[in-house]
């Protein structure tokens, strides 16, 4: 997938006004929630500067980057939100600021929001230690960068009753050789990790998914104000030590996505639009005209135009205020707010960020920045 660089980085959602919040959930809070869980904190680990995902994250911190006409972030907070998890603890750095700006202080989420700031890189497990002042009790970890649909009330049901110190969210995948294998006896204990092998003759095919629930003690195993890898030092070292480390595999394999990198952001966006997740419906508030052609895997959000003789889809998505001028055709294209597509241009496999698409351009396997 080809990129273009863009001239000038700012602190700004492409194609909107400064301050104006477009992401807020509309109420999906803890209204219809799925059930209380015995963990009511979260730490979200976002605060990472998502170099494979420029040029996007020149613009964006990747928490905010948009997944059919959400933030990335926002599939991480619902379903916690839902779950009843009452506070949520952002460990940020790279672009803060705008996170902090754009997703409030939580009340429009159902939950109350806390930001920690690292001055420098901390690592997955230095920037859980960061955060250590404000852990009260078990707490859910979350890379920042997944989509998931997990059972969090089992999850967190299990790490109590077991009295782990981290229970890990597996996964199965034939894909083994791309993750952090984690090897575990019938009781769940876990027993080795094994980076990138290809083959486990368990035959489970159990991975990290990069989600955890953790005991406040994991705080005295980590070194603070310095970085320290969850991954490379923290977990192998606290199996070393004979501590309580736990698998959880899911009874239902839900829906599971690393949206790290462009091409699975593309994908991840394509999925939902799709309807993978049972709890997000991708909105179509724009206004479309009725001679142009959308497929049902099309979200167009409010203030976006689609002109006449138009064609969305599938899997495309168009942010607010964004324009698809007449006679244009769009195909599995992630088209973020702000950006428009001139008369008559066709893409398609491609990621428009606050761009303009010529009028007859053809752009295809593209990432255009504004």
């Amino acid at each position: 997938m080809g990129d273009h660089a863009p001239g000038q980085a700012s602190d700004r959602i492409p194609g909107r006004e400064p301050g104006a919040r477009s992401f807020a959930p509309d109420g999906r809070g803890r209204e219809g929630s799925a059930g209380g869980t015995a963990v009511q904190q979260a730490v979200l680990l976002v605060g990472g500067h998502g170099t494979r995902l420029r040029p996007l994250t020149y613009l964006l911190p990747k928490a905010l980057i948009p997944v059919a006409n959400l933030p990335l972030i926002a599939y991480e907070i619902i379903p916690l939100v839902r779950a009843g998890v009452g506070q949520i603890i952002f460990a940020v750095g790279y672009k803060a600021d705008l996170l902090r700006r754009e997703l409030g202080d939580g009340s429009a989420w159902g939950a109350e929001f806390v930001y920690v700031e690292e001055s420098s890189p901390l690592g997955t497990a230095g920037a859980i230690r960061n955060v250590g002042g404000r852990i009260d009790g078990p707490f859910f970890v979350l890379n920042g960068d997944i989509i998931y649909d997990v059972d969090l009330g089992a999850l967190a049901a299990d790490h109590v009753e077991r009295k782990a110190l981290v229970t890990f969210c597996l996964r199965q995948t034939d894909e083994i050789g791309q993750f952090g294998l984690i090897q575990w006896h019938d009781d769940g204990r876990v027993h080795e990790f094994s980076e990138k092998v290809r083959h486990d003759p368990t035959g489970r095919n159990t991975v990290n998914s990069g989600f955890y629930v953790m005991s406040p003690e994991i705080l005295d195993h980590i070194p603070a104000d310095q970085p320290y890898s969850s991954e490379r030092e923290l977990f192998p070292a606290l199996l070393s030590a004979g501590c309580r480390l736990f698998a959880h595999l899911p009874q239902d394999q839900g829906y599971w996505a690393d949206v790290g990198r462009l091409d699975s952001y593309l994908q991840a966006s394509g999925d939902v639009l799709d309807g993978v997740l049972r709890w997000y419906q991708p909105p179509r508030d724009g206004d479309i005209a009725p001679e142009a052609a959308v497929a049902s895997s099309v979200s167009v959000a409010r203030g976006a135009r689609i002109g006449p003789r138009a064609r969305l889809g599938p899997r495309v998505a168009v942010g607010a205020s964004a324009v698809v001028s007449e006679g244009a055709c769009v195909t599995n294209s992630i088209i973020w707010p702000g950006s428009e597509i001139g008369p008559d241009a066709r893409v398609s496999d491609a990621i428009v960020a606050g761009a303009t698409v010529a009028a007859g351009r053809v752009i295809t396997s593209e990432v255009i920045v504004g």
